[in-house]
């Protein structure tokens, strides 16, 4: 956002109200775009510390309290009509809790939250892409890019390192350097004790879960060195459970004869 006087540059003349989000009792004007909004400065400063401060900041000697009509709107930079749209429309939507966007709709949300400091629009937005279907990679250069919590970032880095297929050129361009050699290392070290199956897959080791390979990675991505030694683990037979259950009711029966009791505890006795 940007001082209002600069709206001099655009020329107040040549804007024109924003269709959808120039609303009758709106105390808060924001020019986007060539467009000027009149919306509820109330959700803005609910929602946004950074937001409360500039909006609480007095107005100059003899002047008006900035963003408090058309002529000195804030101005929001870099910030088109119809992604500000879409954000408005969150606190807007006319299907109160009903929230259907595109995966570029929510991305556009995301931004702007991200950018003003909207943490409940952000986890709003997170929630909806988190029950899309959405390819892996672009999910998370989408969550990279806008600082998701960790906490949702780790299941989708175990996702890609569980996967068979190796990044291809697009996916790791899409990733950038560091996120690719990251992932390539980590796929490396999970493993290391598996033999590729062929010339573009890259098995686990069995036995391996997803919780395994989760305290992994965020243990790597903590700064910690931490060895990976992935063991087999080799699923219990129903006939060696059986005999092993066998071999504890033996006991248990030899027990008992030995002390003459039933609780099949052995008895103290003196000598």
């Amino acid at each position: 956002m940007s001082n209002s006087k600069e709206s001099d540059d655009h020329g107040l003349k040549a804007v024109k109200q924003n269709s959808k989000y120039y609303l009758r009792g709106g105390d808060l004007h924001l020019l986007a775009d060539g467009e000027l909004f009149r919306i509820h400065r109330y959700f803005f400063e609910r929602e946004s510390d950074k937001l409360r401060a500039k909006l609480a900041q007095p107005a100059s000697p003899g002047g008006k309290p900035e963003a408090t009509s058309d002529s000195n709107a804030i101005i929001l930079n870099k910030v088109s009509a119809a992604d500000l749209e879409k954000f408005l429309w969150v606190f807007y939507n006319p299907r109160y809790s009903l929230y259907d966007a595109t995966f570029d709709e929510w991305s556009a949300i995301l931004r702007l939250a991200d950018l003003w400091g909207f943490s409940e629009v952000k986890a709003l937005c997170i929630r909806q892409l988190e029950i899309m279907e959405i390819d892996i990679v672009d999910r998370l250069v989408l969550y990279q890019k806008y600082k998701v919590a960790q906490d949702v970032l780790t299941p989708r880095y175990v996702e890609l390192c569980s996967r068979d297929e190796l990044l291809t050129e697009a996916e790791a361009t899409s990733l950038g350097i560091s996120t690719t050699v990251m992932v390539c290392s980590l796929r490396e070290r999970l493993r290391s004790s598996a033999s590729p199956s062929d010339g573009s897959k890259s098995p686990l080791p069995p036995g391996l879960d997803a919780e395994d390979i989760a305290s992994f990675i965020r243990a790597t991505m903590s700064g910690a060195s931490v060895p990976f030694s992935p063991t087999k683990k080799t699923p219990i037979d129903k006939k060696d459970k059986d005999k092993k259950k066998d071999k504890e009711e033996a006991f248990k029966g030899r027990s008992n004869g030995i002390n003459g009791d039933s609780t099949g505890g052995l008895n103290k006795q003196k000598i």
